[in-house]
């Protein structure tokens, strides 16, 4: 699932831009490269090519686009521009241009859409929602302080929208492309997550962050709630129509499984749990399908600033775990679509080769 929470945004919402075109969204813009069949091509080993990025413009990098493209954010001339990068060519392009600042890109699971989310102001964000070469298809501004955007993996229609008040009191929202809709949703808590395109999942902590939470089903036709029956969760996330859920295990330890709709476990393993005395840590976790998931974890658990040992890069798939690095650092991990390569740093400068544990530095800033 494609996701972020960042700063900017409410609960005062207004619909903008809805027109004919959006019963369209779900058909392939032109000039779009079949993600799938580029995804095979791809799979060979890239021709590494090295982008040196001015500090000084430079914003950020969002997320790949193609095996061997990935879209970056750099303001010149006074504009925001999202730009792509061919790790094998070295060729940047410019996608998208927009006046107000841009805080954030979200690359959509099918490759063909993204998500811009704009602001000039503090108390006000704008959402575009356009195909991947920049035509834009549908804006929302959401008034607010803070936005957590959770995009569906199935349809680009359908966007969770969570806007918090400087009180941190909030408001959940569904953009319904399909029937263009905005409408509220009754949630007690923050952040529902999708799982598939008619239910979502929420997380209820009973009393402490630590002794987990329940999970609840939300079904968006019948306006009914169900129990998940999972016991005590320190942290839940879905792909598609598939849920990976943490519960607390041995001492220290953690059991993930990942479950369908019905309940059925696909897979299940065990890893270090980590905390920092008042709630539980969990790093980024890039799904690569419904079976595999690539995460940073330590090889032992306990408390967040007594861990000895480093974080490592690892694969599961289907309950197996691979180390694909034996330390890597903490911090943001956006992986390719076919999960060949994953970028690391704090920058998100550094690219990992999954198949051979090979690192490259592929994004530099020189100092002059």
């Amino acid at each position: 699932m494609r996701k972020r929470v960042s700063v900017f945004s409410l609960a005062v919402l207004i619909l903008a831009g809805c027109t004919a075109e959006t019963d369209h969204l779900a058909d392939k813009p032109a000039d779009i490269t079949d993600p799938v069949k580029k995804n095979d091509q791809d799979r060979k080993n890239v021709t590494q090519q090295l982008l040196k990025a001015d500090p000084a413009t430079f914003h950020f990098v969002a997320d790949w686009l193609t095996d061997s493209t990935i879209a970056y954010v750099e303001k010149s001339d006074g504009r925001y521009k999202v730009n792509s990068f061919d790790l094998e060519t070295g060729k940047t392009m410019m996608l998208y241009e927009d006046s107000s600042m841009i805080i954030d890109v979200l690359i959509h699971p099918l490759r063909e859409y993204m998500l811009i989310h704009t602001s000039d102001d503090p108390t006000a964000a704008t959402v575009k929602l356009m195909t991947i070469d920049g035509v834009v298809q549908d804006e929302l501004t959401v008034a607010s302080t803070e936005l957590a955007i959770e995009w569906n993996d199935l349809d680009p229609q359908l966007i969770l929208l969570t806007g918090f008040q400087p009180d941190w009191t909030f408001d959940v929202f569904l953009y319904d492309g399909h029937k263009e809709q905005f409408g509220l949703l009754t949630m007690e808590e923050p952040f529902p997550k999708w799982f598939g395109t008619e239910k979502v999942v929420l997380g209820r902590v009973a009393e402490h962050a630590l002794d987990g939470a329940e999970l609840l089903t939300y079904e968006l036709a019948t306006e009914q709630w169900s129990l998940l029956d999972v016991g005590n969760a320190i942290y839940f996330d879905t792909y598609e129509d598939v849920i990976l859920i943490a519960s607390l295990g041995d001492e220290n330890t953690a059991k993930y499984t990942i479950r369908g709709q019905d309940g059925e476990i696909r897979s299940e393993w065990q890893m270090p749990a980590i905390s920092n005395y008042s709630e539980w840590i969990h790093p980024d976790i890039e799904w690569i399908s419904k079976d595999v998931i690539v995460l940073a974890a330590p090889d032992e658990g306990g408390q967040l600033d007594e861990l000895a040992s480093p974080y490592r890069l690892i694969r599961v798939t289907e309950g197996r775990q691979e180390v694909v690095t034996e330390e890597v650092i903490q911090s943001s991990l956006r992986c390719s679509p076919a999960g060949k390569y994953c970028l690391t740093g704090y920058s998100l400068e550094t690219l990992i080769d999954v198949e051979t544990k090979k690192e490259i530095p592929w994004l530099t800033f020189p100092e002059s």
